[in-house]
């Protein structure tokens, strides 16, 4: 639930020494984007599929983080012809942990973000309340400077509080294991090791449901792609390659 931006700034010099790097935002995560529709990842995923063709990228690899490898197994579910591969990583076929406690979460995300929507102005306030005591945490537990707390609150503080909620239902609910074996792109999984948000071994049922995916892993926790990406990023750049390769 990061920006483009927070999420990748630390890769994109170096990724784009190898390829040509897109890195959008999706819908309510940052600035601009439709805003008047609820997040989710059927609707995210398609308009992935629109700047894919606006773009003129059709047959990228889409690598997708996180809450991205979910998208990214949607959008290769629903737009397969438009894409040459995805890379998985940090990300799982299924996240809730109390499955049985999902139509509880999507009533309260529906409550909550319909809120937010009908009372925008308050609905910022609190997320930067809420995000300003998470990066002061952070940078009690990390030494971050002021200065980089400040500009990862001010990039997603023209985040949706809605769109927050949203995803976090649609995360929730999401499992792709019914359906991953009869994807008709190749795929890779980059497993961290030491992740503590999504389990490895969740990681690496992916590489069992999309059979034949390429595995590959780095020794390090959920946020890799910032915090080591001296270690994540050799290992997916060789992903991105060797998925490229004939």
């Amino acid at each position: 639930m990061a920006t483009a931006a927070l999420n990748w700034h630390a890769a994109l010099p170096q990724l784009g020494r190898h390829f040509r790097a897109v890195a959008p935002n999706l819908r309510g995560h940052g600035p601009g984007g439709r805003r008047d529709q609820p997040f989710t990842l059927d609707s995210c995923a398609d308009e992935l599929a629109e700047t894919i063709e606006q773009l003129g990228l059709q047959g990228s690899t889409v690598v997708g983080y996180s809450m991205g490898g979910a998208l990214a197994q949607v959008l290769a579910r629903r737009h397969a012809d438009l894409l040459g591969g995805i890379v998985l990583c940090a990300t799982a076929s299924e996240f809730a942990g109390k499955t049985w406690l999902r139509p509880a979460v999507r009533v309260v995300a529906r409550a909550g973000s319909a809120a937010a929507r009908q009372w925008s102005g308050t609905a910022s306030a609190v997320l930067a309340w809420r995000l300003r005591r998470h990066d002061q945490a952070v940078a009690r537990r990390t030494g971050a400077t002021s200065t980089d707390s400040a500009w990862a609150l001010d990039e997603r503080g023209a985040s949706q509080l809605a769109a927050f909620m949203e995803a976090g239902a649609e995360l929730n609910a999401y499992d792709s294991s019914p359906w991953l074996a009869s994807l008709r792109v190749p795929g890779a999984v980059v497993v961290t090791t030491e992740d503590a948000v999504v389990a490895p071994w969740r990681q690496d049922r992916l590489v069992e449901l999309l059979g034949g995916a390429q595995r590959y892993e780095v020794a390090a926790g959920h946020d890799a792609v910032v915090a080591r990406p001296d270690l994540f990023l050799p290992v997916l750049i060789r992903a991105c390659t060797d998925l490229y390769t004939p």
